[in-house]
């Protein structure tokens, strides 16, 4: 594929220390607010509770004083205090996400062109929901919906919303994603793996012009994958037909579902990611390939059920896709239904037919829902 000529530097060029994000806290300085004011605590009273200076709190929510350039134990010694302050815990594992997000962001900024393929922070491991709600807080400026549960919005002068990026940074970040995916090897899982997930992330950025090369990018990685196989590429063309879909192609996921979900491997592997996205699968997950080796009864299917259920909604774009996997599941693993959340799917299900403006594979699939809940109701 063409593209446009852009500097090949190492990472670590660029005004910037190394390139495994140290000097970068914008993230987890922002959450690390949140979690104090959830405490109900001023930055005087929350410096004096753990015993540091207040310039050092302020420091680290500002992002000057990065929570990453911290040692471990003075980490390790923060969480337990907040712990102890009564923080709750999943606000705690979302400052371990920021963490993560501060790291690929700084090591984003501290490249000039994709940086060592091998251990980008993209290609050593399965990003997850928190994580990828954090980079896009970043880019978007939508907070992750469990920030908002634990602390609302409260502004004090002109505090910022969130962390935020500056549109040079934005334009290089996206540039090295775009290096990233270009370069990474889309045969090897680890390549596929990096590619998959430069493709996600820089799907945050709205131009128009990253639009199309995502869109290209797509049609490059369809034409690698063998209809209803499961191969490294896979799950690449998968996340790109998410992404398209939230950028507004309406036939990207139906696309995806008619000709590259054909055989039993392909359904665990889209039900496997499915549960690692929403935290069924608790394990942090080195490569794609956990989709196709995991059995499906590792995983309870509560927790996927429940979604499911809630975006069974006609403005979804994603819409194509729950419906599909709603049907996968209670096919695959009927079991998770029980008397009460067969009612609450059949009901979601029911308003979602009546509103007529699913496609015909949905509406299809919806009925054998349908069908599949009313015979749970007679057990």
């Amino acid at each position: 594929m063409a593209k446009a000529a852009r500097a090949t530097l190492t990472c670590g060029q660029g005004g910037r220390k190394g390139g495994d994000g140290d000097r970068e806290g914008r993230v987890s300085g922002y959450v690390l607010k949140v979690v104090r004011r959830a405490v109900s605590l001023t930055q005087e009273q929350f410096a004096e509770r753990l015993g540091v200076d207040v310039t050092t709190v302020q420091g680290w929510e500002s992002g000057r004083r990065p929570l990453m350039a911290v040692t471990a134990g003075t980490y390790l010694r923060l969480r337990r205090s907040l712990l102890g302050l009564g923080a709750p815990p999943p606000l705690l594992g979302q400052l371990d996400s920021a963490m993560e997000a501060d790291r690929f962001i700084g090591y984003a900024l501290a490249c000039e062109g994709p940086g060592d393929n091998e251990v980008h922070p993209l290609a050593t491991w399965v990003i997850d929901r928190p994580f990828t709600d954090l980079v896009g807080w970043a880019f978007t400026g939508t907070r992750p919906s469990v920030l908002m549960v634990y602390a609302a919005e409260q502004r004090y002068g002109p505090t910022p919303p969130g962390p935020q990026l500056a549109v040079d940074e934005r334009n290089h970040i996206i540039g090295h994603l775009r290096d990233v995916a270009e370069q990474a090897a889309p045969d090897t899982e680890t390549g596929a793996l990096l590619r998959r997930q430069a493709h996600y992330v820089a799907g945050f950025d709205a131009s128009p012009e990253t639009g199309e090369w995502l869109a290209l990018m797509q049609h490059d990685d369809e034409r690698r994958l063998h209809s209803g196989r499961w191969t490294p590429s896979w799950p690449v063309v998968r996340s790109g037909a998410h992404t398209l879909a939230r950028k507004g192609d309406g036939d990207a996921l139906s696309r995806f579902i008619d000709v590259h979900i054909e055989t039993d491997e392909c359904e665990t592997a889209n039900l496997n990611y499915w549960a690692y996205w929403l935290g069924e699968i608790s394990d942090p997950q080195v490569t794609d390939s956990f989709m196709v080796e995991l059995d499906l009864g590792a995983w309870s299917g509560d927790r996927m059920l429940s979604h499911l259920v809630t975006k069974l909604d006609a403005t979804n774009p994603y819409i194509d896709v729950v419906v599909h996997t709603l049907w996968s599941l209670i096919t695959r693993k009927p079991e998770v239904v029980n008397p009460r959340s067969a009612e609450a799917a059949s009901a979601a299900a029911a308003r979602l037919l009546e509103q007529g403006s699913v496609s015909p594979q949905a509406v299809k699939e919806l009925n054998e829902v349908l069908y599949a809940l009313r015979m749970i109701h007679r057990w």
